[in-house]
């Protein structure tokens, strides 16, 4: 059952799907033989699922492929035919993009930032005063160390009679 992927590009694409949707269908029928019990050899579910992996693998390498000439054809025939004057004009007059800030995105990306430049008074970020621990020895009393004695403990002496 396990192909090779050099075997599986030389298919047309209709043989591509035509297997694919037969091997989903096997691999369907392994998978209700496993539940039920009845599945005699269990690695065949793992072949199996690594020879859809290569078939999706070799429509995906043809279908680059295919863009790849589709581009490498368009791009020839530019390079051979002149630029219009037009062309040239918008490039020209094209507004040229602003680095460092990107737009929001996505939903409701609008009314979070409209909350956030109001959280923020619309200015960047305020810096936060240094904390106790990163003050450094400025911030210390001059003379108190970290490490400190125990107290002296006395101890009850043992009366003798």
């Amino acid at each position: 059952m396990t192909m090779k992927i050099q075997a599986m590009l030389d298919w047309s694409p209709e043989e591509k799907a035509a297997k694919a949707k037969e091997w989903a269908q096997s691999l369907f029928t392994l998978r209700l033989q496993k539940a039920t019990g009845q599945l005699e050899n269990p690695m065949k579910i793992k072949e199996l699922r690594k020879d859809i992996a290569r078939l999706k693998t070799a429509q995906h390498m043809s279908a680059a492929e295919t863009a790849a000439a589709a581009a490498h054809e368009t791009a020839a025939h530019e390079a051979t035919s002149e630029e219009t004057d037009s062309s040239k004009v918008n490039r020209a007059t094209a507004p040229a993009k602003q680095k460092g800030t990107a737009a929001p995105s996505g939903k409701g990306a609008k009314k979070r930032a409209a909350a956030h430049k109001k959280k923020t008074g619309g200015a960047a970020a305020k810096a936060h005063p240094p904390s106790k621990k990163s003050a450094g020895a400025s911030g210390k009393k001059a003379g108190s160390s970290k490490a400190k004695s125990a107290p002296a403990t006395s101890s009850k002496k043992s009366k003798k009679k």
